[in-house]
C-alpha cells in the first residue's frame, strides 16, 4: 500500500501537476487491514464501483460510503475520524451561540419591557399636557391674582401652579412665548382665575382688563373739587383718589375743550373746572375691598373721562356762540362759573354775584382783584396740603396766582367744578352796578356799588346774625 502510494505522488512532477494528464490510473484493488495488522486479499473491485455498489438503491441496509461509519464499528485508514479538540470547540462554539441567543432575547426583552414603560410615561405626560392645555379634566380650582408693573410671566406661571389652576408651569410660559406678537403683555390689575380655562383663555384674562358687573350710583355735587371727587369715587369702590387724580392734574389730550385751556406752570390741576357735576353710574371694583395695594389707574380714567364727555356734551353751541358774544374763552367761563358756583347759592343770587365780578373786570383799573373769599378755602384745602419743604417756592407762586386778593382778575385755574347753572350765570350776569356784595350765616346776600355802602352792609349783616342767633 505504502508502494502503491509512493507511486501516486510520483506521477505529479514537483510543481503539482501530472505528468501525462492522457494517462489515468486506478487502484485496481483495494486492501483492508484488519483490527488484528493481518491484510485481506485483494478484491479486484474499483473505487467506483465500490461507491456505487454501496449506495445501491437495491439494499437500504447498506450504509452509504460517505456517511459516518457507527461509533461501535471499526474504521479503516481512510475512515474520518473527527478531532476530539474540534468537537470540543464546536461544542463551545455552539454554547455561545446558544447563550448570545439566549442574551439577545433578554436584551429584546428588557428593551421591550423599557419600551413599554416610556411609552405609558410619555402617554400620560401627554395626557396632562393635554389636560392643563385644554383646562379639561382637572380639580376645580379658583383664584384672584393682581398683576403688578414688575410681574413676569414666569411669575404668574408658579402663581397659577401654586393655586392649582394648572399643571406646569414650564408648558405655560413655553405655549405664551410661542404667541409672539399676538401677546400684547399682562394687564395690570387683579385677575379672576380658575383651572377650567384654557391656556388661550387664560392668556386672554391675563392681558385684559377685569370685568365687574355691580354697580353703584353716585352723585357729583355741584362745587365739589377734583379731590372732592376723587375721594367720593374711593368711598363708593369705583377708584383710588390718588388714581383718579392722574387724570386731572395735567391735560390728557383728548378732548376738544383741551384746546382753550392755557397752559400755565401756576395752575394747580389743570383740568379742575371740567370734571361736570352730575349723577353717575359706575362700576364698583370689588377687590379694592381687600387688596390695599390694588392699581385702579383704568377705573379711573374711566371715570374721569365719563365726566369729561359728559362736560363736553353740556357745553352745546348756544353756549359757545354766547362765549364769543361776552368776548370770553371757555377757560375763562369755567373759572369765573366756579367762582360764581361756590359764592352763589340760585339762580338769582348767582346772576347777581356774575354781574360784581364781570363789573369788577370791566373796571379793572379801579377794581383790579376781584377779592373772592372761595379762593382762599381753595388754597386751605387743596393746595396747603401739598406743600412740602422741596416745592414751597413752587407752591408760594400757586398760591398767589390763586389768591384774589393778590392776583389781578381771574385766577390762575378753576376753584371748583361748576354746574350748568353757574356756567350760564357766567355768560348771562345780571344788569347791576353793584361791585361789592357778601352772605350772612343765614344765606342772605348784601350789595353794595361803593365800598362806603360794602363796609355799611358788613355792620348791618352782623346785627342782622346776631339778631337771628
Amino acid at each position: 500500500m505504502q508502494e502503491k502510494d509512493e507511486n501516486f505522488i510520483d506521477s505529479f512532477d514537483r510543481t503539482g501537476e501530472p505528468e501525462d494528464l492522457g494517462k489515468t490510473q486506478e487502484m485496481d484493488s483495494i486492501r483492508f487491514e484488519n483490527s488484528d495488522g493481518s491484510s485481506e486479499d485483494e478484491r479486484s473491485i474499483t473505487p467506483r464501483d465500490e461507491f456505487i455498489d454501496l449506495n445501491s438503491a437495491d439494499d437500504m441496509s447498506r450504509t452509504r460510503l460517505m456517511d459516518s461509519l457507527a461509533d461501535d464499528e471499526p474504521r479503516g485508514e481512510h475512515s474520518y475520524t473527527e478531532n476530539p479538540v474540534k468537537r470540543r470547540r464546536r461544542h463551545k462554539k455552539n454554547q455561545i451561540n446558544h447563550t448570545r441567543t439566549m442574551g439577545q432575547i433578554f436584551l429584546g426583552a428588557v428593551i421591550s419591557v423599557v419600551a413599554i414603560c416610556l411609552g405609558f410615561v410619555l402617554a400620560f405626560n401627554v395626557i396632562d399636557a393635554l389636560r392643563d392645555i385644554t383646562g379639561m379634566a382637572k380639580q376645580q380650582a379658583e383664584c384672584d391674582i393682581v398683576i403688578e408693573e414688575n410681574t413676569t410671566v414666569e411669575d404668574v406661571a408658579n402663581t397659577l401652579y401654586q393655586n392649582k389652576i394648572i399643571l406646569s408651569p414650564k408648558l405655560f410660559v413655553t405655549y405664551v412665548n410661542s404667541l409672539k406678537d399676538k401677546f400684547s403683555g399682562l394687564y395690570i390689575g387683579p385677575h379672576t382665575i380658575s383651572s377650567n380655562m384654557s391656556y388661550g383663555n387664560l392668556v386672554d384674562n391675563l392681558q385684559t382688563e377685569k370685568k365687574y358687573t355691580k354697580t353703584v350710583t353716585v352723585l357729583i355735587p355741584e362745587g365739589s373739587t377734583a379731590a372732592d371727587i376723587g375721594r367720593i369715587l374711593e368711598e363708593n369702590y369705583v377708584c383710588r383718589a390718588s388714581d383718579f387724580e392722574k387724570f386731572y392734574k395735567k391735560k390728557q389730550n383728548e378732548f376738544d375743550f383741551e384746546e382753550g385751556i392755557a397752559d400755565n406752570d401756576n395752575r394747580f390741576n389743570m383740568l379742575e373746572g371740567y370734571l361736570f357735576p352730575d349723577t353717575y353710574e359706575f362700576f364698583v371694583v370689588e377687590d379694592m375691598k381687600t387688596i390695599p395695594t390694588m392699581n385702579t389707574e383704568s377705573y379711573a380714567k374711566q371715570a374721569a373721562y365719563k365726566m369729561y364727555d359728559n362736560f363736553q356734551d353740556k357745553i352745546d353751541e348756544e353756549l359757545t356762540e354766547r362765549m364769543e358774544e361776552m368776548g370770553m374763552t371757555l377757560d375763562e367761563t369755567i373759572i369765573l362759573a366756579s367762582l360764581i358756583q361756590r359764592e352763589g347759592t340760585n339762580e338769582d343770587n348767582m346772576s347777581k354775584v356774575s354781574s360784581v365780578f364781570h363789573n369788577r373786570m370791566n373796571d379793572a383799573e379801579n377794581f383790579p382783584q376781584l377779592q373772592s373769599d372761595t379762593t382762599d378755602t381753595y388754597i386751605e384745602q387743596c393746595i396747603n396740603p401739598k406743600i412740602t419743604s422741596s416745592n414751597k417756592d413752587k407752591m408760594q407762586a400757586i398760591i398767589d396766582a390763586y389768591d384774589t386778593y393778590e392776583c389781578e382778575g381771574l385766577p390762575a385755574g378753576a376753584i371748583c367744578n361748576p354746574g350748568l347753572e353757574a356756567i350760564n350765570a357766567a355768560l348771562y350776569p345780571a344788569q347791576t352796578d353793584y361791585k361789592y356784595f357778601l352772605a350772612d350765616k343765614d344765606g342772605v346776600f348784601w350789595y353794595a356799588q361803593t365800598l362806603a355802602q360794602h363796609e355799611a352792609n358788613i355792620q348791618d349783616a352782623a346785627l342782622h346774625d346776631n339778631a337771628g342767633g
